[in-house]
């Protein structure tokens, strides 16, 4: 009975979404019976440059159209001196836009380094992320089972607004596509059940819940970023196992320090459910039982640590660290990885690879490894985007 309980505990840890994983290892224990931009363009204006990086040669006055201060002051990491102060606003750069210091019309790769360096900046992205993950614990050995593997891929389109001359937004859907390993015909017999449990896996694929978190800002250049704003997690699993089936939402955090060498920061988000379903039916040899599921209260904080090698590639690493406050079961990966900027044709794109070993997980059925790809490539963004709304 009590491999049938920790099994019945792992049921929804495999079809849970990956940001949700841990709570959803709850839900099902109670299936046993019987435990129970600035301006429009105006006159030219004479600026200088002082620049806070080292440059080949000190650089000569040059005539800049004043709606394009801000390409200047982000890209290529620049102080403006100006004859009216007021007008050098910290306005991000629209990076994909920007020439190379040798005026050849090529995209300037460290340029773009620097403002995808920020998650802040104006830069619009399409990130794409795949994390595959090997499950095990002390169930599936119960069970005579091999690891089993769980992916989960992330779309999340990043685009960025200026509200008015000093705040700023970024909205970042997360929308997750899972593959998960789940429990089909559970054998819930009682009496005389043997120390295997009779059960089959079934590989599930299909949308998770979508997160959605936006961020306000009015500091946004570096070398100290900072933003706030709600994050909201939307029932849209198409599979009961895939998602919490619950609406949820809290607050988020961003804070982040931008060097020539290091970016060191975090992003911290919790959920609290607030409506969505209390049930959840499981396929049984007894036929379809209905189960109670839990409330969602999560913590996730994502501790973001890269050495910058130059202004392209980096090494360090960024996990999501979780704490479910309904069960009492951390989920904390360290490990490391890379990522660089490359041209792919005429598209700029970061690439990344980060491996993690789980140093404290659900012993009963949790994650031991993981793998995670990322893929970014920068979308124009239009001109519109960084004229103040308000």
């Amino acid at each position: 009975m009590r491999t049938l309980v920790a099994l019945v505990m792992m049921i929804c840890g495999t079809g849970a979404a990956a940001e949700t994983e841990n709570w959803m290892q709850e839900t099902l224990v109670s299936v046993v019976p019987p435990r129970s931009d600035a301006s429009p363009a105006l006159e030219p204006l004479d600026i200088d440059f002082v620049s806070h990086r080292s440059l080949p040669a000190p650089l000569p006055p040059v005539e800049v159209d004043r709606a394009n201060l801000w390409e200047f002051e982000e890209l290529h990491g620049y102080d403006l001196s100006v004859t009216e102060p007021h007008l050098a606003l910290p306005f991000a750069a629209q990076a994909a836009a920007a020439q190379s210091a040798n005026g050849d019309g090529g995209t300037d790769l460290d340029a773009l380094g620097e403002a995808m360096a920020n998650p802040l900046s104006y830069l619009w992205l399409l990130f794409t992320q795949n994390d595959t993950i090997w499950q095990d614990g002390d169930v599936l050995d119960a069970l005579g089972e091999d690891q089993q593997t769980q992916n989960t891929f992330l779309l999340q389109p990043v685009v960025s607004l200026q509200i008015t001359e000093r705040w700023k937004t970024i909205i970042r859907p997360v929308i997750p596509i899972h593959s998960f390993e789940t429990v089909d015909n559970l054998d819930i017999s009682t009496g005389n059940t043997g120390p295997t449990v009779g059960v089959n896996f079934d590989r599930e694929s299909g949308l998770g819940d979508i997160v959605l978190w936006t961020a306000f800002s009015k500091q946004y250049t570096p070398p100290f970023v900072w933003g706030f704003g709600p994050t909201v997690m939307l029932d849209t699993a198409s599979d009961d196992f895939l998602g919490t089936g619950k609406n949820s939402a809290g607050p988020m955090l961003l804070a982040m320090g931008i060097t020539e060498k290091w970016i060191v920061g975090g992003v911290l988000q919790h959920w609290w459910s607030f409506s969505g379903s209390d049930k959840i039916t499981v396929r049984t040899n007894a036929g379809p039982v209905r189960v109670e599921r839990p409330d969602v209260n999560l913590t996730d904080f994502q501790p973001i640590l890269r050495y910058r090698l130059d202004a392209k590639t980096n090494i360090g690493a960024a996990p999501n660290w979780r704490y479910n406050h309904e069960t009492s079961k951390l989920s904390l990966p360290i490990g490391i990885g890379f990522d660089t900027l490359v041209m792919l044709g005429k598209l700029p794109a970061k690439i990344g690879l980060e491996a993690y070993y789980y140093v404290e997980k659900d012993d009963d059925y949790g994650p031991d490894w993981q793998l995670r790809f990322l893929f970014v490539p920068v979308v124009p963004a239009p001109a519109w985007s960084r004229n103040p709304i308000f």
